[in-house]
């Protein structure tokens, strides 16, 4: 990211957790960071689309750590899961974003409750594909009514321990623990088939790439990429997958070299996720 516009999504999201998203001006903003008012309006077009930009930078940190932390290890590995999941409530915990998401929920902007929705869209389809890859295709009916269970089992529970007492949330622990739950009920849907939510309620999930439709792709993010290090490693991995007789092992130390690189942006991370899923 530009570094001036990092400066001023930095010096926005300290203001926003000191004084509130509200109370703060663009005037506030500038102050903040030291700028013009030309300056800001290079990068955003109002303090809604600031926020945005803020919260999106956190969700890539997110969706690169999990990727990170994947990678080497299995998608259906129970215990992988529930790191990932930890990994949101942690850095939401570190980054004062409940605040920030409280924002959004009673902001009147269309802007902002638009870009809330796809946020939890987003995240309850990632939770649904996890939880796929946890217990096997036989769940895909399933795994969005579980996604939903899950995050909503979350965040009650974290709300609950915190009313109850001041001892500090373990984490890990919780996170097993809906991991477990969660392993219980399914299987209990399984063999009763009931269900509440559709598989398709927001809309079909699209058909993540094969190894070689992914070729054009890893190709083009080579050519973008301002890093050397990525750029061989794309480049490296794109080789790799035309070859007659793909080296999973090889593959394997590539994306987990490459999920490392948490400069990856967004669209990249996401592809070297669903090759990991393909190879595993």
């Amino acid at each position: 990211m530009n570094p001036k516009k990092q400066q001023i999504i930095n010096a926005a999201h300290h203001l926003f957790i000191k004084k509130g998203y509200n109370a703060s001006s663009i005037q506030d903003i500038l102050d903040e960071a030291g700028i013009s008012k030309g300056t800001f309006y290079n990068y955003f077009t109002s303090k809604s689309e600031c926020l945005i930009a803020l919260m999106e930078s956190i969700a890539e940190d997110i969706r690169s750590a999990r990727i990170s932390v994947a990678f080497g290890e299995s998608p259906s590995d129970p215990d992988l899961f529930a790191k990932q999941l930890a990994i949101r409530i942690r850095m939401n915990h570190e980054k004062n974003l409940f605040s920030l998401y409280e924002s959004i929920f009673y902001s009147q902007d269309e802007e902002l409750k638009a870009f809330g929705k796809s946020q939890y869209i987003l995240e309850l389809k990632w939770l649904s594909s996890r939880i796929i890859d946890l217990f096997g295709e036989k769940v895909r009916p399933y795994a969005l009514e579980n996604a939903a269970i899950a995050n909503g089992a979350l965040q009650q529970l974290m709300h609950v321990w915190r009313f109850g007492t001041e001892q500090q949330l373990p984490l890990d622990e919780l996170t097993d623990y809906i991991v477990h739950r969660m392993k219980q009920a399914v299987e209990i849907q399984l063999k009763d088939g009931k269900q509440f939510l559709s598989e398709g309620l927001l809309g079909q999930p699209q058909q993540p790439p094969t190894l070689s439709d992914s070729v054009p792709q890893l190709q083009a993010f080579a050519e973008q990429a301002e890093n050397d290090d990525v750029k061989q490693l794309l480049t490296f991995l794109a080789d790799e997958l035309t070859a007659e007789q793909p080296r999973n092992a090889v593959l394997s130390s590539v994306l987990t070299s490459l999920g490392k690189m948490t400069e990856s942006e967004a669209g990249l991370q996401r592809l070297l996720e669903q090759l990991w899923r393909e190879i595993k």
